[in-house]
């Protein structure tokens, strides 16, 4: 494997102009004498840039006779979002948290966590590191989701292999040691988002529908209603008597809970995508709803809600916090704010992705991007909850600013193989999502074998180029190198993408290697029954968080859109025993996915294929098989943008 961490030299952009008399006092054929920078044009002598044969555009000056390139100043720009602290303490792969009005920021991840945010600068962890104790079990979970009424705070999780499905939760009247509640648990029923109004705990009950509970510090929690008809009930928000469901794939669902114990449904909207969760104010609702962006709902009319408004975003938004006009938005792989001050248009403002702490064996590469599902907001201070620990940060809404995003798939760009001596050339999409004009003032690549054009550029808010990444290949071992974009985005003046051609293993160009899988209904799947077919093969696992989230957002960004057009999609466990398929069969069910699931027997293509993906992130793990066999995407980063353009290249061959 061959390396150079030299730094390509810079090509001069900025040439200096020449006079067209050739020096000082050089005489025309017509006797006319032109001075420096200037040059004889119909008997008079004019400055040389202004020759009436040459208008050059922005950006460019006009050197002998034609216009070239001007080199590019970068802008001066303050981050809308400021990073206030990161809280070490707190356990990890948060789902969930909210800031309550007396400062306390509540967290639900692998443990239940009460922190002290009233000075978002200096959060302090009260109670941390706290699990759920279930009667009959041994197992100890977290949470998922949570809402409160005064000093009772309730937890859920949806359940899996490592963790029961529950509704629990804590008293927090001593913040610093909280007292667990009773626990509920129904037979053949996952919780999942949760919320309160009026002392009644209204609870998504993915295919179970809506389920209305009380609690009571003598017995427990009871289940006082349900109300069925839901396809995959899951995000929940409840005002007084009127409760929002956000329903998978069939979108919004309102409800009249004037009555607990019979709760009515009053209407309902497709939102598109797959809907997660929900957040309202005033007559207007907004819908995390996965490949749909953010859905604006018109509430007012219960009966008949009407979506009258867009957020679209790239990745999968999950969860949502309000406050003053503006929208937060927990989008897998960043934070993003937009005004809703005229809730039909909202407007960006700022996104912030959050770097994840690693020690790859290469100190050159990119710390990977952190996996977002939490966002809470009070005012300007926005809390995150991250794959690690949840951050504060502090909004600056009137910075206008560039933003940078570059595709997921960055993390790693597989050239293939490729011949010595010949040349392959790929594109690198990259975005402008911010709010002032964003200037890549030099883009270069460490590696001998790779180059970038071009080296410069500006790119308007809103706006994209692509780069063009070339590979020469100079020798049949694995070659690598690493592009860096050095830009004016103030969040991140350096990003980088790694390069790798001529790779061993499962990479794209290669093909897929054989691999067998127990399904869920007891046949047996092996790869060569796609022979001839475009396949996604996704591995997941049940106690991973972030797979509950994956796959319900495969099965609707790719397997609805797809399957007609002769798309196979097979999900394949690596971690579980085949005695425990069983389990998998309940959490596939919760969660609503209908393509092909089983257990990968010796999880051997699964260890082949992440052998090429150092990094914290083991699942999902996503591998697309062209027509004939050969891997033409393989990353551990969700990407759906990337592999939505992969899979209709491939359906199209």
């Amino acid at each position: 494997m061959t390396l150079l961490r030299r730094r390509a030299a810079l090509p001069a952009l900025v040439m200096v102009a020449s006079s067209a008399c050739g020096g000082d006092d050089a005489v025309s054929g017509t006797g006319l004498s032109c001075g420096p920078g200037t040059m004889e044009a119909s008997g008079v002598c004019v400055p040389a840039a202004t020759s009436p044969e040459v208008t050059c555009g922005e950006g460019t000056e006009e050197v002998n006779g034609e216009c070239a390139p001007t080199a590019l100043a970068a802008g001066h720009f303050l981050s809308p979002l400021v990073q206030l602290q990161s809280l070490h303490e707190v356990g990890s792969h948060t789902d969930e948290v909210r800031v309550r009005d007396d400062g306390l920021l509540l967290n639900c991840s692998y443990t239940f966590n009460v922190i002290d945010a009233e000075d978002p600068a200096g959060m302090e962890l009260l109670a941390g590191g706290l699990k759920h104790s279930i009667p009959d079990d041994t197992r100890t979970p977290g949470c998922k989701h949570l809402a409160w009424d005064d000093d009772l705070v309730f937890t859920t999780h949806l359940g899996n292999i490592r963790n029961p499905a529950f509704l629990s939760g804590w008293d927090i009247s001593d913040p610093e040691a909280p007292a667990q509640l009773h626990v509920l648990r129904e037979p053949g029923v996952s919780y999942e988002g949760v919320d309160v109004a009026n002392h009644n705990i209204f609870v998504g009950l993915h295919g179970n529908g809506l389920g209305v509970y009380s609690y009571d510090g003598a017995v427990g929690f009871t289940r006082v209603g349900s109300l069925g008809g839901f396809t995959n009930a899951w995000g929940v928000a409840a005002r007084d008597n009127q409760v929002f469901v956000a329903d998978g794939v069939d979108g919004l669902v309102t409800v009249d809970a004037t009555d607990p114990a019979q709760p009515i449904e009053l209407g309902r909207v497709a939102t598109g995508g797959q809907a997660k969760g929900v957040v309202v104010d005033g007559d207007f609702a907004y819908v995390a709803a996965g490949s749909a962006g953010v859905a604006v709902v018109d509430v007012s009319d219960l009966a008949n809600p009407v979506v009258v408004g867009r957020a679209e975003m790239p990745g999968t938004p999950l969860r949502l916090a309000y406050s003053e006009h503006r929208l937060f938005v927990a989008a897998w792989n960043d934070v993003r704010v937009y005004d809703v001050s005229t809730p039909a248009a909202p407007t960006f403002i700022a996104a912030v992705r959050i770097p994840r702490e690693f020690e790859y064996e290469d100190p050159d590469r990119e710390l990977p991007t952190m996996r977002t599902f939490g966002v809470a907001a009070r005012g300007r201070d926005v809390f995150i909850g991250t794959w690690e620990n949840p951050y504060s940060y502090r909004l600056e809404p009137d910075r206008l600013a560039p933003n940078i995003r570059l595709p997921e798939a960055a993390s790693r760009i597989d050239f293939g193989p490729v011949a010595i001596g010949d040349r392959k050339t790929l594109p690198l999409e990259v975005t402008n999502q911010g709010t002032a004009p964003l200037t890549l003032v030099d883009n270069w690549i460490s590696g001998s074998a790779f180059s970038v054009e071009p080296r410069q550029a500006r790119i308007e808010p809103g706006g994209k180029i692509e780069l063009e990444l070339t590979y020469a290949a100079s020798a049949r071992d694995p070659e690598i190198g690493y592009l860096h974009i050095v830009s004016d985005d103030p969040a991140a003046p350096v990003r980088k993408a790694y390069l790798v051609g001529n790779a061993p293993g499962v990479s794209v160009g290669a093909p897929l290697p054989a691999t067998t899988g127990t399904m869920l209904d007891g046949t047996t799947w092996t790869s060569e029954e796609s022979a001839g077919s475009v396949l996604l093969l996704t591995y997941f696992a049940t106690f991973c968080p972030v797979c509950a989230n994956h796959l319900p957002d495969t099965e609707e960004r790719f397997w609805r859109k797809y399957k007609d057009q002769g798309l196979q999609i097979v999900a394949l466990n690596p971690r579980e025993p085949v005695e425990q398929i069983g389990q998998v069969q309940a959490y596939c069910d919760n969660i609503e996915i209908t393509f092909p699931v089983g257990l990968e027997e010796t999880a051997s293509t699964y260890a082949a294929v992440t052998s090429s993906f150092p990094g914290p992130n083991p699942f999902p793990v996503d591998v697309i098989v062209g027509k004939d066999g050969i891997v033409r995407y393989a990353s551990h980063e969700y990407d759906p943008d990337t592999m939505t353009a992969i899979i209709e290249q491939a359906l199209a061959e």
